[in-house]
């Protein structure tokens, strides 16, 4: 019983210093990973390559770039895709600026539309950057932008 209790406070107090550090993911004044919502978009006529309003109502993105404040060595990410197209596979890309994407790898969904890839680009270091996913030459699921640094 008492390992119980033990390990019970030692949860609570591993989340309420995560909580008064910022150190979860998607809070904005730290240092750490950054999430954004994926969402349904279909560009511009313009651009395939547009950000999305961060909402999440199809999944998820996670950012990050690892390495001393302002001197990131690499973008790391993950990309949780839910409800899209079932089988299907998307081409993944970053937006390094000016609605310009670079394609990052692919992410294919299982029977019921689910998929997830993982971002890792050592040619990207700090900066905003948002997510868009692609079938073919058009867009079709964006994430808002956030910034890592």
């Amino acid at each position: 019983m008492r390992k119980i209790v033990i390990g019970g406070i030692a949860a609570t107090f591993g989340v309420s210093t995560a909580l008064a550090t910022g150190a979860f993911a998607g809070n904005p004044a730290s240092n750490g990973a950054q999430r954004s919502g994926l969402s349904p978009t279909s560009g511009s006529t313009s651009s395939q390559c547009v950000e999305g309003s961060g909402a999440g109502t199809n999944g998820f993105v996670i950012l990050n770039a690892p390495g001393p404040p302002g001197a990131a060595k690499k973008l790391i990410g993950e990309v949780s895709l839910k409800r899209g197209a079932p089988n299907t596979t998307y081409m993944v890309n970053v937006s390094v600026g000016n609605d310009n994407c670079m394609p990052e790898g692919t992410l294919t969904t299982n029977g019921q539309g689910n998929g997830n890839a993982h971002i890792a680009d050592s040619t990207l270091t700090n900066g905003s950057f948002y997510v868009v996913l692609q079938l073919g030459a058009s867009e079709v699921y964006a994430s808002g932008p956030v910034a890592v640094n």
